[in-house]
């Protein structure tokens, strides 16, 4: 059986494969810390560890393998679900980067943009009267951040390149106006479609089966409903072009005139047409 001795021993030596936050007063009067701010602190810098690994594709949770309530230290280890092995590849890029980041203010190689937003969440939520620190499980290896740090995780932001949004691809189905036939000519095989709510934007729409010709026939100038695989912009609501599958003609709405509403209402007897509508109206 260990002694007591050999047993702290084992403990004071560094986990390798861990991560540690370190929360101080800097009022040495009030040493101690606010548990709010410490556990606010530590969520954030927890869900900027959390991003990192899913942007590097490690499905990992986050073990505490110490906690301190003296100094207010937590110190994690991600360990893999499968067979909660340590991880060390990953809290070796995150710690290099972190230090990359706090030397020069350039993005390292394996921090997205998505990584670097959640680490400006973090630095920049640091309490006014607290002093925070970040390691790699050893004591003596610690990143305090400051205002210095906060400025170099902007600076490494903004040299990354502005990442636009993809098209992104939907099946689906959508309705709207057939206004617009590029051509009768099966070959060609393409129509645009006018959207109620955006008729100034009409979907290019293309489709492979010759036989919707005779669909289109019927339903130019009407209402149709196409399905297909719809193609979308970033931020927009409607799609801009669509490869249809299918087409269905919507009924179109009866046409009424005037002359057919003719002798539809009899007038009560005594009243004329102005009475009847203000009886109506005022509900007499």
């Amino acid at each position: 059986m260990p002694s007591r001795k050999a047993t702290r021993r084992k403990r004071s030596e560094p986990i390798q494969a861990a991560l540690s936050l370190k929360v101080e007063a800097s009022d040495r009067n009030h040493p101690h810390v606010d548990a709010d701010e410490f556990l606010t602190t530590a969520k954030k810098w927890l869900q900027a560890l959390k991003t990192f690994a899913d942007e590097q594709g490690q499905h990992v949770k986050w073990e505490i393998v110490d906690l301190r309530h003296s100094s207010a230290l937590i110190e994690v280890q991600p360990v893999k679900l499968k067979n909660h092995k340590p991880v060390a590849t990953l809290v070796k890029k995150w710690d290099e980067g972190l230090r990359r980041i706090e030397k020069t203010g350039r993005p390292p190689a394996k921090f997205t943009p998505v990584s670097l937003a959640a680490l400006a969440d973090f630095v920049s939520s640091i309490p006014q009267d607290s002093i925070v620190s970040v390691g790699n499980g050893v004591a003596t290896d610690r990143i305090r951040v400051t205002a210095l740090t906060q400025r170099r995780v902007e600076e490494a932001a903004s040299r990354l390149p502005i990442e636009e949004k993809p098209e992104y691809v939907s099946q689906g189905s959508a309705r709207g106006r057939l206004a617009v036939l590029d051509s009768w000519d099966p070959g060609e095989r393409s129509f645009r479609l006018q959207l109620p709510l955006a008729p100034n934007k009409p979907v290019r729409c293309t489709y492979r089966d010759a036989s919707l010709v005779t669909e289109l026939g019927e339903g130019f100038e009407g209402m149709v409903e196409i399905t297909g695989q719809l193609r979308y912009k970033p931020d927009e609501p409607w799609p801009y072009a669509a490869v249809v599958d299918r087409i269905r003609v919507l009924p179109r709405t009866p046409e009424v005139s005037l002359r057919d509403l003719v002798g539809l209402i009899h007038l009560p007897e005594g009243q004329d047409s102005v009475s009847y509508i203000r009886s109506v109206r005022d509900a007499e």
